[in-house]
């Protein structure tokens, strides 16, 4: 599969990135790298039919906000998966849940949750902060029997956790084709079934109400996609959210208390903050 690199160049780091990290997710691109110095923000979009136009679509609307430039390059995918095998390692998260990679062994007790995990391009590993502090606010709600949505799954992590804590259904839906199809793949790997569909929302998915949704996606998404979750949660419904820096967390804060949320718990780790709240 060929990719085409976009690098946006700034003259200075800004103190948020989140608005140019919607951008790219906007515009079917999820996953992006961060620099501070020097100042870039890139991702890769998959080179198909239509691939042009989206990054001209994406470089148009960073220019616009003042980006310096965008560079685009083709992108070698040869030596992803090296990468994944060298750092993704088997991780515990939370009390039972265990990470562990397609290509990995490790020694699991008989009350641990095993999520078998192959992130392709996709997100979520349970090595970044925002995962792990998603499972471990999932595995503190009351999911077994619950109906779930995963708004923004990445590679599936979070709905597969949630059918192992027994959750009755779980819909998944991503902006991103291929992290679609990533979730597909790794829902067979731990014998797991969950519905996963393209779109952009928990609009794409079938209606409400929905006892629990999750979302770990940027802070600006969260508060873009905040009243449907809200409309589309059932009456003392859950929301845990993730994916937000702390300069961030107050406008999310009141965006989710506007649409009448109330927050129940807040985690934070290595710069990042995750909540529960409810309805």
């Amino acid at each position: 599969m060929n990719w085409i690199q976009l690098t946006a160049e700034f003259s200075e780091a800004p103190e948020d990135f989140s608005p140019y990290i919607d951008v790219f997710v906007r515009n079917g691109c999820e996953n992006t790298i961060q620099n501070d110095v020097p100042p870039t923000l890139g991702g890769c979009i998959v080179d198909v039919p239509g691939a042009i136009a989206v990054a001209e679509t994406i470089t148009r609307e960073l220019l616009e906000m003042g980006v310096v430039r965008v560079l685009q390059a083709p992108f070698e995918e040869e030596n992803w998966d090296e990468v994944w095998r060298r750092f993704f390692k088997p991780r515990r998260v939370g009390e039972r849940f265990m990470i562990v990679p397609t290509w990995e062994t490790a020694e699991t007790g008989p009350d641990d949750l095993v999520i078998l995990l192959d992130p392709g391009q996709a997100f979520g590993t349970g090595d970044h902060p925002t995962t792990r502090l998603c499972l471990e606010l999932l595995e503190r709600a009351n999911v077994a029997g619950k109906r779930v949505a995963d708004v923004g799954c990445g590679s599936g992590i979070l709905s597969i956790g949630a059918c192992l804590l027994g959750a009755a259904s779980v819909s998944a839906v991503d902006v991103e084709p291929l992290s679609v199809e990533v979730a597909k793949e790794n829902a067979g790997r731990n014998r797991v079934d969950f519905a996963a569909v393209v779109g952009d929302g928990i609009a794409a998915l079938d209606p409400g109400p929905y006892d629990l949704v999750v979302s770990n996606i940027i802070s600006a998404v969260l508060m873009r996609i905040a009243p449907d979750v809200a409309a589309e949660l059932a009456e003392g419904g859950t929301w845990i959210v993730s994916g937000i820096i702390p300069a961030n967390w107050p406008d999310v804060l009141e965006t989710a208390e506007r649409c009448g949320l109330a927050l129940v718990e807040q985690l934070e780790e290595d710069g990042w903050i995750a909540a529960t709240f409810r309805r």
